[in-house]
């Protein structure tokens, strides 16, 4: 028998139905030019699927989810529209709104996401880190399974940023236990600057909505000079904080972290709200760059002596990550050690970005009591 997810959108035990349908398609422009966001199953790209399938964790807090004793998980959440007050013609409005952050698979019992999803306030052992949220077919959620279901062990590193800066800004987590089927780490693109121009997709949980690809967005400004974080304009909103980026490889180039607030604005003469849009040459999304990642993965012998070699900036391949023997902790690490190190570097024309970028990002976590 096939384990099913039951989806109850409303609060906890309020009204709703498993029965309710999904808004699937695209119908307006967000964001960024035109809506590039797109449903799993929908997406032209085999490696982004396989990727979103097999690699990208939603972080839900453990009070939405509910074991079922056929081995599925319930899901209590509003709908988007519900939610945020959405008109009629939005995309996704009958979607589920469970996701607070989102991650990344790095090796089979650690997931790397923004460190501002975790905090005392939101301590690791909140969330349950769940794959397979998304839709298989067109209003259709894909079945939650146990195997889809995780908790947290320990915060293995974690880097929050301080004193108004940007980066770093992320945080490891370990499983209670290796990942099970076909699960499979994403790979790290080496620590090589992006360029200007350079195709960007992301997968994640915006709005808290089940999974979306996004692969219409570039490298607005790469910040060559610094990679502590590069400028694109990917469709993003809260929810999408931790979600993992990827270069026309399919490899993992970053992190996001925030952008252009606000996500959604009044319509005019309409007891109703829209997604903001933004023309793409507005471009203020920001994305951690995964060379300070992997500087502070490298540091904390989380990643392999292939990975952390001198060299590793200059294009070589980054090996799979693995827990140290009796390593971890979860305490604060910010590199500044040789390598990709974001630390020391000479300003760059980027600097505007940066200026812009201070006035209005905004981290993109969902809150969780929402």
């Amino acid at each position: 028998m096939r384990a099913r997810t039951t989806l109850l959108l409303g609060l906890l035990a309020a009204c709703g139905s498993s029965e309710e349908a999904f808004i699937g398609e695209l119908t307006a422009p967000v964001v960024y030019g035109a809506d590039d966001r797109l449903e799993v199953y929908a997406h032209p790209d085999d490696g982004l699927r396989d990727i979103a399938t097999d690699s990208i964790v939603a972080l839900i807090p453990t009070a939405r989810m509910n074991p079922e004793s056929d081995g599925s998980y319930s899901i209590f959440a509003f709908s988007l529209k519900d939610d945020r007050g959405l008109c009629d013609d939005q995309p996704f409005g009958n979607q589920p709104v469970a996701a607070s952050c989102s991650g990344a698979l790095i090796a089979d019992d650690l997931v790397l996401t923004a460190g501002h999803c975790i905090s005392e306030q939101r301590p690791c052992t909140n969330f349950n880190y769940v794959f397979n949220y998304h839709l298989d077919a067109p209003n259709t959620l894909a079945p939650i399974r146990e195997e889809d279901v995780y908790s947290c062990e320990r915060v293995v590193l974690d880097s929050d940023s301080e004193g108004g800066q940007l980066t770093p800004d992320f945080a490891v987590i370990q499983l209670d236990r290796p990942v099970e089927g076909a699960r499979q780490p994403v790979t790290l693109r080496p620590a090589t600057p992006l360029v200007e121009g350079e195709p960007i997709a992301m997968i994640g949980f915006g709005s808290g909505l089940p999974a979306k690809i996004d692969s219409g967005a570039m490298v607005a400004d790469p910040r060559t000079n610094t990679r502590d974080y590069f400028v694109v304009n990917l469709d993003a909103f809260e929810g999408h904080s931790g979600s993992a980026t990827f270069d026309s490889e399919d490899r993992l180039a970053g992190i996001l972290l925030g952008g252009r607030v606000p996500d959604y604005v009044p319509a005019p003469d309409e007891a109703c709200v829209r997604a903001n849009v933004y023309a793409d040459a507005d471009a203020g999304e920001i994305v951690h760059n995964v060379g300070v990642i992997i500087d502070a993965l490298c540091d904390a012998s989380i990643l392999g002596d292939e990975a952390c070699e001198a060299d590793a900036c200059d294009g070589s391949p980054c090996g799979q990550p693995s827990v140290p023997d009796g390593g971890g902790g979860g305490g604060a690490v910010a590199s500044d050690s040789s390598g990709c190190s974001a630390g020391g570097a000479s300003p760059t024309p980027g600097l505007l970005w940066a200026l812009l970028v201070f006035f209005v990002a905004v981290r993109r976590v969902r809150p969780t009591n929402a």
